[in-house]
């Protein structure tokens, strides 16, 4: 698939408007000349700049259509493979917090798995029960960083 540059860097200068105003909520430390915005707000800038390359070189190259979908995009069920991963990522989003790590995660990579396996359902969701477990204790007991429990809140492993 080939994208015209301009359209990237747009999303790009969109990304780093995202950052830049997200990063002007952090507080400002008492006593200092700047705070943890600064750096956040700087890399924003540069991704920004980046951007902007991108869009004047994209409009200055344009020779043909905006997107062009490549020949992947019609062998049967790649449209729907691209559709899972992003459908996911977007059910992860708005899942997080009520349904946990998990429930969501061993749902999500058990359907991934079975559906770039062929279908194998019970071995798929074996591996993505143990990788969704093994997940969850490094980033509990390594990283000490608690993932959402959602309905199993209280349960400890």
């Amino acid at each position: 698939m080939r994208v015209n540059d301009a359209l990237l860097g747009l999303v790009l200068i969109l990304g780093a408007a995202a950052v830049a105003f997200q990063a002007q909520a952090f507080p400002d430390l008492p006593g200092q000349g700047f705070g943890p915005s600064l750096m956040p707000t700087l890399i924003a800038a540069g991704l920004a700049g980046c951007g902007a390359a991108l869009v004047v070189g994209g409009l200055r190259r344009r020779d043909g259509p905006w997107i062009t979908p490549g020949a992947w995009t019609r062998r049967p069920g790649q449209i729907l493979d691209v559709a899972l991963v992003l459908g996911g990522m977007v059910a992860v989003i708005l899942l997080w917090q009520r349904l946990g790590f998990v429930i969501l995660a061993t749902g999500l990579t058990g359907l991934l798995i079975s559906r770039f396996r062929g279908g194998h359902v019970v071995g798929s969701f074996a591996i993505a029960v143990v990788a969704v477990l093994t997940i969850d204790w490094a980033f509990r007991h390594l990283l000490l960083v608690p993932l959402p429990q959602g309905p199993l809140t209280g349960l400890y492993w």
